[in-house]
């Protein structure tokens, strides 16, 4: 129930207020007695829905981005403000995608926060948060689906009557081109700009699945632990099977392999500054376990420098 409600929240709950607006006004064919209480409508809901989000810890910046639209409409038709109520009566659609255009790209122009960073904590495991390169590729994101917004309000601006470019073609930008894109951009953004090096050893350790060589792995399975010790202390493990390789933090219950290192020891065997064999038989770090697959690690676990 909770992984239904975490979907809900972050795919489909904001948009229930837009939902009852417009079939509110599809009921009345838009008119302005029709407009002015569906904006009140909207309103409403939404901030009950907020309310309910909030004590989830689920509000997102598009939350406050449909409020506003749905506030300030109310706001001027309640005031008498004829044109901004033709404005919805015409242009709801184009209006809506513009307020999620400028939600996205507002906090990104104030060097602030992006929306992204809301999906990405509950997609993503917080060290990849920590680090800079997922920054840089957060702010491609939000760039990317300014531009798709901005499209779709293009769109709907450009045949404001026609069910097609209002809703069709809007959504099929949205949900086809912009739905996808978390498959698709990082990667190839990663492939124009490789990252850099990590610099702490959390990145390091729990990133080793990135890198993790299938073909070498072939039908190996184990389970490697890592126990750091100094400034970036911590617990780490990898699970190795089926050619496949998985991250986690804390302590395997029966690890193949651990190695207990200091984080800059490690930090120095990954870049190629220190010898692994060497620096192990100089007791820089120990190993206990499968020494055969110690060895293995550089091939299992090819590194950039």
């Amino acid at each position: 129930m909770r992984r239904v409600a975490r979907v809900f929240f972050m795919q489909f709950g904001s948009f229930v207020p837009v939902f009852v607006y417009f079939n509110l006004c599809g009921q009345t064919a838009f008119s302005a007695d029709g407009v002015r209480h569906a904006l009140l409508v909207g309103v409403l809901v939404d901030l009950a829905y907020i309310a309910i989000a909030w004590t989830q810890g689920e509000v997102k910046q598009f939350d406050a981005g449909i409020f506003t639209l749905f506030a300030a409409g109310t706001l001027a038709t309640r005031l008498g403000a004829e044109r901004v109520l033709w404005l919805y009566q015409h242009y709801s659609p184009t209006l809506l995608f513009v307020a999620l255009a400028l939600t996205a790209l507002i906090p990104l122009l104030l060097g602030r926060e992006t929306f992204t960073y809301y999906y990405a904590r509950r997609q993503f495991p917080p060290w990849q948060l920590k680090t800079p390169e997922f920054d840089e590729v957060s702010r491609v994101a939000t760039v990317f689906w300014v531009l798709l917004f901005s499209a779709a309000a293009g769109l709907a601006a450009w045949a404001p009557t026609d069910w097609r470019f209002t809703l069709l073609f809007p959504n099929l930008l949205i949900f086809g081109v912009g739905m996808t894109a978390t498959f698709w951009l990082p990667p190839l953004y990663f492939r124009l700009f490789p990252p850099s090096f990590p610099r702490l050893v959390e990145t390091l350790i729990m990133g080793m699945p990135i890198v993790f060589d299938r073909q070498a792995a072939r039908d190996t399975q184990a389970s490697i632990q890592f126990r750091v010790s100094g400034s970036e202390a911590g617990d780490y493990h990898l699970a190795i099977a089926r050619g496949r390789c998985r991250s986690f933090e804390g302590v395997a219950s029966t690890p193949d392999l651990t190695v207990y290192t200091p984080d800059t020891v490690w930090m120095q065997i990954a870049r190629g500054e220190l010898d692994g064999e060497r620096a192990l038989l100089e007791g820089l770090y120990r190993a206990e376990g499968d020494l055969a697959l110690l060895a293995r690690i550089p091939q299992l676990f090819p590194t950039r420098r």
